[in-house]
């Protein structure tokens, strides 16, 4: 009988005189159930945890002494649980704890978070640190875990890839924005959208290809979360414009276009600044509703609009049969491009309700942890 294996959340954890505080590393987390008793704290959940998809993730943690319960809690926000245990008051004037747990083995997805240890404004970090440690550990030993190299190369990681990701996020933002004005404008100049695609075609085709790396940051561990989200966003965008609209010059002309190009940029001059305040750690509701609302009518009207492109188009692939293969042929392949268009405009609506079901359960998540 094959066994299951636990999978554990990596911890950070950090002290003050009075608190113990940890930090569970979980993102989009689902049905948490957080015990914490008097001895001893339990956690279940779902959640995403660096490069790996949704999972369930359990810990039971017996500590090193016991805590008050009345006064102790957590929270749970976009990148992680923040869990605080109050101490109870002890008669000896240093109530640090030399560790987590009560027993003294080492696990290896709990490390302590020196910057979380602080006790008094009278000593320095540094001499604070140091002093708690002192009954287990000597200095040469404190000295190796606070220039450990591989920590060191951890942030630097980190800030090389959170730098990255606020670039991407800002090139993808303003190029989008771009597009938004440079179509607002031609509509004001002209009082109609009829070949306004000509005027946005470079930048928007620039804007969803390097959507590409949407789907490789979560893979490479760059982003915490589904890959799998962006990829069929990617895909079927890709699809509408490098080759419905692409390779159709009839419907390039028509101010329909235009208008699909107004609904999607309008949606990213929200999500990507969302996504570079979520990098930046800083909450902003106004920012968080629109991005988490926006989409309630703008899906909808989007798939509307590819839906009317795809139909508009069904002659133009019919007649001219591109991307179509009858037999015979080499390959002894046959491909009825016009066929796919009909079962992928069947399908849109079940796709549309899926993201829509998505969506609303990421705006309850989102909007509900700002009312917290």
């Amino acid at each position: 009988m094959a066994s299951s294996i636990d999978l554990h959340p990596p911890i950070h954890w950090g002290q003050t005189a009075s608190n113990v505080s940890l930090r569970i590393g979980l993102t989009d987390v689902k049905h948490p159930k957080v015990d914490i008793n008097e001895g001893s704290i339990k956690f279940q959940a779902n959640g995403c945890s660096g490069s790996r998809g949704e999972q369930l993730y359990t810990f039971e943690i017996e500590l090193y002494e016991k805590i008050d319960t009345n006064a102790s809690n957590y929270k749970i926000n976009d990148r992680e649980i923040s869990v605080t245990l109050k101490k109870k008051k002890s008669d000896s004037n240093n109530n640090a704890w030399p560790r987590l747990t009560k027993a003294s083995a080492k696990l290896p997805w709990l490390k302590a978070d020196f910057d979380r240890m602080t006790f008094s404004e009278d000593e320095s970090d540094d001499e604070q640190k140091k002093s708690m440690f002192n009954k287990n550990f000597n200095d040469d030993m404190y000295k190796s875990l606070r220039q450990d190299p591989r920590k060191s190369k951890a942030k630097g990681f980190l800030d090389h890839r959170t730098s990255w990701l606020l670039f991407y996020n800002l090139f993808q933002f303003m190029a989008y924005f771009w597009v938004f004005t440079r179509l607002t404008m031609y509509f004001i100049t002209h009082g109609h959208l009829k070949n306004g695609y000509r005027v946005v075609e470079n930048p928007i085709k620039i804007c969803q290809a390097l959507a590409i790396l949407e789907i490789i940051h979560p893979l490479i561990g760059f982003t915490k979360g589904d890959w799998l989200t962006p990829l069929f966003q990617f895909l079927f965008r890709n699809l509408i414009l490098f080759i419905v609209i692409n390779f159709n010059r009839q419907i390039q002309t028509l101010p329909i276009v235009p208008y699909l190009l107004f609904v999607w940029s309008f949606v990213e001059l929200f999500r990507y600044p969302y996504y570079g305040i979520r990098l930046l750690n800083i909450d902003n509701r106004i920012i968080t509703w629109f991005r988490y609302t926006l989409w309630i009518i703008l899906y909808p009207l989007g798939a509307f609009i590819e839906g009317l492109i795809i139909y508009k188009s069904l002659n133009h692939y019919h007649s001219t049969r591109y991307f179509s293969m009858a037999l015979p042929n080499k390959l002894n392949f046959a491909f009825n491009f016009v066929l796919f268009l009909q079962i992928y405009l069947a399908l849109m609506p079940f796709g549309l309700l899926h993201m829509m079901r998505y969506m609303w359960s990421q705006r309850t998540k989102a909007l509900k942890k700002k009312t917290q």
